[in-house]
């Protein structure tokens, strides 16, 4: 009952759409034990930088922006396809505890993010994290900003008793050779295909 109280205190105030029912009733069949909280992580500084967990709710105008940027960048290949994130999507799971958004700010200012989606691993039950995007704005790419990012996600999800950490790669940045670098195994390759009207 514990989860369901958390769950629902943070859901106050938002509206009960089908997606968010959904949501509510996945987390709250497991184990109560199991819910992930990612409030109350405690920041980094790292130079100028500061390094933390943010709810995607709280800084949906500064996102946007920067989620535009990182699309240009790196989904050349799609290009035809425009950008339209699910927003709600990601704040129901966020809510759910099954979300998480790292944000890099510099004077305030939001100019890198990583975005993590959790969940429990249908073949070994262990918590597993899968990214969505981890991005730094051109300009704030100098020095060691980006693998104190990564460590920093890497340290969070390890308290939390995430397991394992699954990355896909685009071909278009150097992001595959620092992740190798830093430890991560080049497990597999991903193929994409764009099936047009």
């Amino acid at each position: 009952m514990n989860i369901l109280r958390q769950i629902l205190e943070r859901n106050i105030g938002n509206v009960l759409t089908e997606e968010l029912a959904l949501g509510i009733m996945l987390s709250v069949s497991g184990n109560s034990d199991e819910y992930i909280n990612i409030a109350d992580i405690p920041a980094e500084e790292y130079g100028d930088a500061v390094i933390n967990v943010e709810f995607l709710k709280d800084c949906l105008d500064e996102i946007k922006p920067v989620h535009a940027q990182h699309w240009a960048e790196t989904e050349s290949y799609r290009h035809g396809i425009a950008l339209n994130p699910n927003y709600e999507y990601m704040c129901n799971a966020e809510a759910q505890g099954r979300f998480m958004l790292f944000t890099v700010r510099v004077a305030g200012r939001l100019v890198g993010n990583c975005m993590m989606y959790l969940s429990k691993s249908t073949h070994t039950q262990k918590w597993v994290a899968e990214e969505d995007t981890i991005f730094i704005l051109p300009e704030y790419r100098k020095g060691r900003l980006g693998i104190r990012l990564i460590r920093y996600v890497e340290d969070v999800l390890l308290n939390m008793g995430v397991t394992e950490i699954r990355v896909t790669v685009k071909e278009v940045n150097e992001v595959g050779r620092l992740l190798q670098h830093l430890g991560y195994d080049h497990t597999g390759n991903q193929l994409t295909k764009i099936l047009q009207e």
